[in-house]
Protein backbone atom coordinates (compact mmCIF):
# COMPACT_ATOMS: atom_id res chain seq x y z
CA UNK A 1 0.00 0.00 0.00
CA UNK A 2 1.19 3.46 -0.95
CA UNK A 3 1.28 6.09 1.62
CA UNK A 4 -0.95 8.21 0.00
CA UNK A 5 -3.56 5.52 -0.15
CA UNK A 6 -3.13 4.48 3.88
CA UNK A 7 -3.30 8.45 4.78
CA UNK A 8 -6.92 8.26 2.84
CA UNK A 9 -7.94 5.39 4.30
CA UNK A 10 -7.13 6.30 7.85
CA UNK A 11 -9.18 9.90 7.06
CA UNK A 12 -11.75 7.47 6.47
CA UNK A 13 -11.43 5.14 9.05
CA UNK A 14 -11.79 8.08 11.54
CA UNK A 15 -14.93 9.33 9.91
CA UNK A 16 -16.17 5.22 10.62
CA UNK A 17 -14.91 5.65 14.41
CA UNK A 18 -16.94 9.09 15.02
CA UNK A 19 -20.04 7.46 12.66
CA UNK A 20 -20.08 4.82 14.94
CA UNK A 21 -20.04 7.00 18.55
CA UNK A 22 -22.77 9.09 16.72
CA UNK A 23 -24.96 5.82 16.11
CA UNK A 24 -24.01 4.26 19.47
CA UNK A 25 -25.59 7.95 21.03
CA UNK A 26 -21.95 8.28 22.53
CA UNK A 27 -21.21 11.34 21.43
CA UNK A 28 -22.22 14.86 23.88
CA UNK A 29 -21.61 17.83 22.58
CA UNK A 30 -18.80 19.55 24.22
CA UNK A 31 -18.43 16.83 26.55
CA UNK A 32 -17.22 13.53 24.85
CA UNK A 33 -16.31 12.73 22.05
CA UNK A 34 -14.04 9.50 20.07
CA UNK A 35 -10.20 9.67 20.45
CA UNK A 36 -9.30 8.14 17.24
CA UNK A 37 -6.18 6.06 16.57
CA UNK A 38 -4.03 4.58 14.16
CA UNK A 39 -0.54 5.14 12.50
CA UNK A 40 1.34 8.58 13.29
CA UNK A 41 3.97 8.70 11.07
CA UNK A 42 2.44 6.15 8.05
CA UNK A 43 5.80 6.59 6.08
CA UNK A 44 7.97 5.24 9.09
CA UNK A 45 5.57 2.72 9.38
CA UNK A 46 5.08 1.46 5.82
CA UNK A 47 8.61 1.06 5.93
CA UNK A 48 9.06 -0.53 9.21
CA UNK A 49 10.24 -4.48 8.67
CA UNK A 50 8.53 -6.30 10.64
CA UNK A 51 5.14 -3.55 11.10
CA UNK A 52 4.17 -3.35 14.41
CA UNK A 53 0.65 -2.99 15.57
CA UNK A 54 -0.17 -2.61 19.23
CA UNK A 55 -3.66 -3.11 20.63
CA UNK A 56 -4.63 -1.89 23.91
CA UNK A 57 -7.62 -1.02 25.89
CA UNK A 58 -8.93 2.71 25.57
CA UNK A 59 -8.03 6.19 26.06
CA UNK A 60 -8.20 8.44 28.65
CA UNK A 61 -8.85 12.22 28.96
CA UNK A 62 -10.37 14.37 31.43
CA UNK A 63 -12.75 14.03 34.21
CA UNK A 64 -15.97 16.28 35.63
CA UNK A 65 -15.87 17.15 38.48
CA UNK A 66 -17.69 14.00 39.73
CA UNK A 67 -14.80 11.95 38.34
CA UNK A 68 -16.82 10.82 34.82
CA UNK A 69 -14.83 10.26 32.36
CA UNK A 70 -14.85 13.35 29.38
CA UNK A 71 -12.97 15.16 26.57
CA UNK A 72 -12.21 13.53 23.58
CA UNK A 73 -12.24 15.47 20.48
CA UNK A 74 -8.45 14.97 19.55
CA UNK A 75 -6.42 12.38 17.63
CA UNK A 76 -4.10 9.91 18.99
CA UNK A 77 -2.05 10.22 15.66
CA UNK A 78 -0.89 14.07 16.31
CA UNK A 79 -0.39 12.55 20.11
CA UNK A 80 2.21 9.95 19.31
CA UNK A 81 4.26 12.51 17.32
CA UNK A 82 5.05 15.02 20.15
CA UNK A 83 8.42 14.89 20.85
CA UNK A 84 8.40 14.68 24.75
CA UNK A 85 5.29 11.88 25.08
CA UNK A 86 7.90 9.30 25.95
CA UNK A 87 8.57 11.36 29.58
CA UNK A 88 4.72 11.28 30.67
CA UNK A 89 4.03 7.71 31.63
CA UNK A 90 6.13 4.59 32.22
CA UNK A 91 3.78 2.82 29.44
CA UNK A 92 5.27 4.75 26.82
CA UNK A 93 9.06 3.95 27.81
CA UNK A 94 8.57 0.37 27.63
CA UNK A 95 6.58 0.25 24.25
CA UNK A 96 9.78 2.15 22.89
CA UNK A 97 11.99 -0.26 24.19
CA UNK A 98 10.55 -3.37 22.86
CA UNK A 99 9.23 -2.39 19.31
CA UNK A 100 13.52 -0.46 18.77
CA UNK A 101 14.62 -3.61 20.22
CA UNK A 102 12.50 -5.85 17.45
CA UNK A 103 13.42 -3.26 14.72
CA UNK A 104 16.70 -3.25 15.44
CA UNK A 105 17.41 -7.14 16.78
CA UNK A 106 18.51 -5.90 20.48
CA UNK A 107 17.96 -7.49 23.83
CA UNK A 108 16.94 -4.98 27.17
CA UNK A 109 20.77 -4.80 28.36
CA UNK A 110 21.76 -3.73 24.94
CA UNK A 111 19.00 -0.76 24.99
CA UNK A 112 20.37 3.11 25.54
CA UNK A 113 18.19 5.40 28.09
CA UNK A 114 16.30 6.84 25.87
CA UNK A 115 17.42 10.16 26.68
CA UNK A 116 20.17 9.45 24.98
CA UNK A 117 19.55 8.04 21.68
CA UNK A 118 16.93 10.11 20.10
CA UNK A 119 16.14 7.35 17.35
CA UNK A 120 14.27 5.29 20.13
CA UNK A 121 12.06 8.22 20.53
CA UNK A 122 10.79 7.78 17.04
CA UNK A 123 9.11 4.31 17.49
CA UNK A 124 6.13 5.75 18.79
CA UNK A 125 5.40 7.53 15.55
CA UNK A 126 6.11 4.22 13.33
CA UNK A 127 3.56 1.99 14.83
CA UNK A 128 0.23 1.79 14.73
CA UNK A 129 -1.50 2.61 18.07
CA UNK A 130 -5.26 1.14 18.03
CA UNK A 131 -7.40 1.36 21.38
CA UNK A 132 -10.33 -1.20 21.82
CA UNK A 133 -12.69 1.27 23.06
CA UNK A 134 -12.29 5.04 21.48
CA UNK A 135 -14.11 6.85 23.82
CA UNK A 136 -11.72 8.57 27.20
CA UNK A 137 -12.40 6.56 29.95
CA UNK A 138 -10.37 5.52 33.47
CA UNK A 139 -7.11 4.62 33.65
CA UNK A 140 -8.15 1.30 35.34
CA UNK A 141 -11.18 -0.76 32.55
CA UNK A 142 -12.88 -4.31 34.06
CA UNK A 143 -13.10 -6.80 31.85
CA UNK A 144 -17.24 -6.49 31.54
CA UNK A 145 -16.93 -3.27 30.94
CA UNK A 146 -13.74 -4.19 27.84
CA UNK A 147 -16.25 -6.56 26.92
CA UNK A 148 -19.00 -4.22 26.34
CA UNK A 149 -17.15 -2.05 24.48
CA UNK A 150 -15.51 -4.64 22.28
CA UNK A 151 -18.82 -5.48 21.19
CA UNK A 152 -19.57 -2.11 19.75
CA UNK A 153 -16.01 -1.85 18.14
CA UNK A 154 -15.21 -5.00 17.16
CA UNK A 155 -16.22 -3.97 13.28
CA UNK A 156 -13.75 -1.24 12.99
CA UNK A 157 -11.38 -2.90 15.28
CA UNK A 158 -11.32 -5.92 13.01
CA UNK A 159 -11.11 -3.46 9.85
CA UNK A 160 -8.04 -1.28 11.34
CA UNK A 161 -5.85 -5.33 11.58
CA UNK A 162 -7.08 -5.79 7.67
CA UNK A 163 -6.28 -2.12 7.07
CA UNK A 164 -2.52 -1.53 8.46
CA UNK A 165 -1.97 -5.28 8.15
CA UNK A 166 0.52 -5.80 10.94
CA UNK A 167 3.56 -8.10 10.61
CA UNK A 168 3.41 -8.53 14.59
CA UNK A 169 0.26 -7.63 16.89
CA UNK A 170 0.80 -6.66 20.32
CA UNK A 171 -1.82 -7.06 23.00
CA UNK A 172 -1.67 -5.63 25.92
CA UNK A 173 -3.86 -8.04 28.19
CA UNK A 174 -6.38 -7.77 24.92
CA UNK A 175 -5.97 -10.87 23.34
CA UNK A 176 -9.05 -12.70 25.12
CA UNK A 177 -11.44 -10.24 23.69
CA UNK A 178 -10.11 -10.85 19.60
CA UNK A 179 -9.30 -14.44 20.21
CA UNK A 180 -12.94 -15.96 18.73
CA UNK A 181 -12.93 -13.67 15.72
CA UNK A 182 -9.32 -14.32 14.95
CA UNK A 183 -9.80 -17.83 14.96
CA UNK A 184 -6.71 -19.14 16.80
CA UNK A 185 -7.80 -22.46 17.99
CA UNK A 186 -4.03 -23.73 18.40
CA UNK A 187 -1.87 -23.52 21.73
CA UNK A 188 0.32 -20.96 21.77
CA UNK A 189 4.30 -20.96 22.40
CA UNK A 190 4.79 -19.91 26.10
CA UNK A 191 7.89 -17.45 26.61
CA UNK A 192 9.17 -16.84 30.70
CA UNK A 193 11.28 -14.12 31.76
CA UNK A 194 11.06 -13.40 35.64
CA UNK A 195 7.05 -12.73 36.78
CA UNK A 196 5.96 -12.11 33.29
CA UNK A 197 4.30 -14.86 30.66
CA UNK A 198 3.96 -13.93 27.11
CA UNK A 199 2.09 -16.24 24.94
CA UNK A 200 2.89 -16.55 20.85
CA UNK A 201 0.61 -17.30 17.98
CA UNK A 202 0.94 -17.22 14.41
CA UNK A 203 -2.13 -16.48 12.04
CA UNK A 204 -2.03 -16.44 8.30
CA UNK A 205 1.72 -14.87 8.85
CA UNK A 206 0.71 -12.23 11.54
CA UNK A 207 2.38 -13.19 15.01
CA UNK A 208 0.15 -12.32 17.37
CA UNK A 209 1.26 -11.40 21.20
CA UNK A 210 -0.62 -12.34 23.99
CA UNK A 211 1.30 -9.88 26.75
CA UNK A 212 0.79 -8.15 29.82
CA UNK A 213 -0.61 -4.83 29.28
CA UNK A 214 2.87 -2.37 29.11
CA UNK A 215 1.21 -0.18 32.10
CA UNK A 216 2.90 -0.32 35.57
CA UNK A 217 5.78 -2.49 34.62
CA UNK A 218 8.34 -1.40 35.81
CA UNK A 219 9.17 1.77 34.43
CA UNK A 220 12.51 2.04 31.82
CA UNK A 221 15.49 0.60 34.58
CA UNK A 222 13.37 -1.60 36.19
CA UNK A 223 11.55 -3.35 32.47
CA UNK A 224 14.31 -6.02 32.20
CA UNK A 225 11.73 -9.08 32.22
CA UNK A 226 9.05 -7.58 31.02
CA UNK A 227 10.82 -6.45 27.77
CA UNK A 228 12.33 -9.23 27.77
CA UNK A 229 9.22 -11.82 27.48
CA UNK A 230 7.82 -9.75 24.89
CA UNK A 231 10.85 -9.19 22.51
CA UNK A 232 11.46 -13.60 23.09
CA UNK A 233 7.82 -14.32 22.08
CA UNK A 234 8.37 -12.34 19.12
CA UNK A 235 11.00 -14.23 18.13
CA UNK A 236 9.92 -17.43 18.54
CA UNK A 237 8.42 -16.87 15.08
CA UNK A 238 10.20 -13.81 13.80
Amino acid sequence: MTIEKLQKNQRKMHAKIYQCAQEQGMIKENFWEPICDGVPDIEGYLSSNPKIMWLLKEPYDDFTVKGKPKGGGWPLTTHLRKSKIWQDEAMWKLMIQITYAIHNDLNWKDLDYISDNPEMKKELSKIAYINLSKMPYDTVSSDAHLWECYQIWKDILLEQIQLYTPDIIIFGNTFKFFKEDLQITEKPIRTVSGQWNTDAYKKNNTILIDAYHPSRKGGEDGSSDYVTSVVKAVRKFL
